[in-house]
């Protein structure tokens, strides 16, 4: 899939968010604190930073892959869906609480800084990305 067909999904994903909300641009853009225009801009393609789309997939009450996804992978998405809604916790996520609850509080507080730090770099290597491909040619 080209940066084009990304761009387009994002744009008609985002129109889905509006028609589903019920709201226009502006609507969208006072809630999100952002100007009509940007959310035009949004709509013809452009791709907000991180933490727009982090914002957008509060208000859409989806994880933020959603607006990157093309139609009828839905499908393919609902059992990952469906495991991660779940309350109980399955194969690896519970193994790491296990191992975590055996660790002295220092350590368990060290590797959350870590996974936090690792987080942080992925975050800021989609923003990068997401500049990049925003640059004018």
């Amino acid at each position: 899939m080209g940066i084009f067909e990304v761009d387009m999904i994002f744009a008609k994903r985002l129109q889905q968010l509006l028609d589903e909300l019920n709201i226009n641009q502006s609507e969208l853009g006072r809630r999100l604190n952002v100007k009509p225009q940007s959310v035009q801009g949004w709509l013809k393609g452009v791709i907000p930073r991180m933490d727009k789309l982090e914002k957008l997939a509060k208000l859409a009450d989806r994880p933020v892959y959603w607006f990157f996804m093309p139609y009828g992978e839905e499908d393919n998405h609902k059992q990952v869906i469906n495991v991660i809604n779940q309350p109980k916790l399955t194969g690896n996520k519970q193994k790491i609480l296990e191992l975590l609850d055996d660790l002295p509080t220092s350590d368990t507080e060290q590797i959350i800084r870590d996974m936090e730090q690792k987080r942080d770099f992925y975050r800021r290597k989609l923003e990068e990305l997401l500049r990049e491909r925003n640059k004018p040619a």
